[in-house]
């Protein structure tokens, strides 16, 4: 007799395994299939010469994550947290290395707009009273703009050339490679803040495995202490749909020559949005929802890099060790671009390095062609490199090792104004989506551990 799951899941990421531990604690038999031959998803880190190298996320807002992993069981990540005041900060190529505040919307002095936002002291001033406008809107106001691109809703509150530029630079500080398209109403929750609790800004913390995968594995024992089975290195190639309701999937395991049917009464899926279709008809979902799903993919990948150092280096403008934990933004070239961002790993996990050493970590979120352009992949990583010696007075005594490489699997746009999926599948009965690409009121690691939180309510 073929074994039947209350629900079977796709990916072994964060939402995935988050909801997998929550359903298997209420009593579901739940079975997740991941590619990879472990789990985890987009959060992994590598062992390399000695040092933990992320390839994942590093620093995120906590508003629902903890409530996820005591509904998983989860007690064995540690994190850590960043203060408010040293979350984020501003370097410029060409500024002699010095360290600027973070152009916080309507929180931005005179200096930071003229070198980061290219803005003079009237166009400062205007921005500032702009993002005013915006935090005074009300919530209905504000929803209705949730898929409004920016450059479309601009004009309704200001037609000053140079009022939108400052406002593009400031929205790209945030990590955004298309301002003119970021949602209007992400961008203005920026400004504002949620009532009650403000979300935690965190990072992973001295755990033994070192690295975010620390996450993750202590999800995968979670889940196990649960009863979830999971299975590692089993592609699945397809989910079965019968008389419009998800029925199961085909899986494939690399130790066996067939493919393998599963069936489950409910399917939920952790694979990043746009790669949806290659496991089911787009035909069978709504036009607007299969369009929407292929635009959050806009963000190709990531390309990065990772700088190992004996002791941390002595930044340029002040004398001072370097001891930031949270992000430098980087604005790069003659236009100030935005460059990416560093990030000190080894400041949250101490693991990731050996004993008086540093892992400074780069990265760039990047559109698929750029990814896949080895030119342009070398000036990235080429300004990384450069960027240091400005910053730093004793790079070239204290830095030992580097690495560079790209990743092409996706990067999730958290304020682009494309729609995303909504938990429940639309013309799909008992199919549902968690993870950083839902269409729920949170981003990264919040949104997946949100979706996780709501999808196990749905199938409870």
């Amino acid at each position: 007799m073929r074994e039947r799951w209350d629900a079977v899941i796709i990916g072994a990421g964060l939402g995935g395994l988050l909801t997998a531990a929550i359903l298997a604690r209420r009593g579901k038999r739940v079975v997740v299939y991941e590619r990879a031959p472990l789990v985890g998803g987009r959060l992994r880190s590598f062992d390399v010469d000695g040092y933990v190298i992320d390839a994942g996320a590093y620093l995120w807002p906590n508003l629902h994550l903890d409530d996820a992993l005591a509904a998983a069981g989860c007690d064995g990540f540690r994190s850590g947290e960043i203060p408010l005041t040293r979350v984020l900060r501003v370097f410029v190529q060409g500024d002699g290395g010095r360290e600027l505040p973070f152009p916080w919307p309507g929180y931005c002095d005179a200096e930071t707009a003229r070198v980061a936002l290219r803005a003079d002291p009237d166009t400062a001033v205007g921005l500032a009273a702009l993002w005013e406008r915006f935090a005074a809107l009300s919530d209905a106001e504000v929803a209705a703009l949730r898929h409004v691109p920016v450059r479309e809703a601009l004009p309704r509150f200001t037609s000053d050339a140079r009022l939108v530029d400052a406002l593009f630079r400031n929205v790209m500080l945030f990590g955004s490679i298309d301002p003119p398209n970021a949602s209007m109403a992400e961008c203005i929750g920026l400004r504002r803040r949620p009532p009650g609790r403000p979300p935690r800004p965190e990072c992973a913390g001295a755990n033994a495995a070192g690295g975010m995968r620390a996450l993750p594995l202590a999800l995968a024992d979670a889940c196990c202490a649960a009863g979830v089975t999971l299975r590692l290195g089993c592609p699945v190639e397809r989910v079965r749909v019968e008389r419009g309701r998800a029925v199961g999937i085909e899986v494939r395991d690399a130790a066996v020559p067939w493919t393998e049917s599963v069936e489950a009464d409910a399917v939920v899926c952790n694979a990043p949005i746009w790669t949806l279709f290659a496991l089911i008809a787009p035909s069978l979902f709504p036009p607007d929802f299969v369009a929407a799903a292929r635009a959050c993919g806009v963000v190709g990948g990531v390309i990065a890099a990772a700088f190992a150092f004996d002791g941390l280096p002595t930044l340029r403008a002040t004398g001072a060790a370097d001891d930031f934990p949270g992000w430098s933004r980087l604005l790069t070239g003659p236009q100030a671009a935005f460059g990416g961002g560093y990030i000190w790993a080894t400041l949250h996990s101490p693991a990731n390095a050996p004993a008086g050493r540093h892992v400074l970590q780069a990265m760039r979120l990047s559109r698929s062609a750029e990814v896949a352009d080895a030119v342009h992949v070398q000036r990235v990583h080429a300004a990384f490199r450069t960027m240091l010696d400005e910053v730093y007075s004793d790079v070239a005594t204290r830095l030992v090792a580097q690495w560079a490489w790209t990743t092409r699997d996706g990067s999730e746009y958290m304020i682009h104004s494309a729609a995303r999926p909504p938990i429940a599948a639309p013309g799909v009965d008992r199919l549902y989506f968690v993870g950083e690409t839902t269409d729920v009121p949170a981003i990264q690691m919040d949104a997946a551990a949100l979706s996780a939180l709501r999808c196990a309510d749905l199938l409870a």
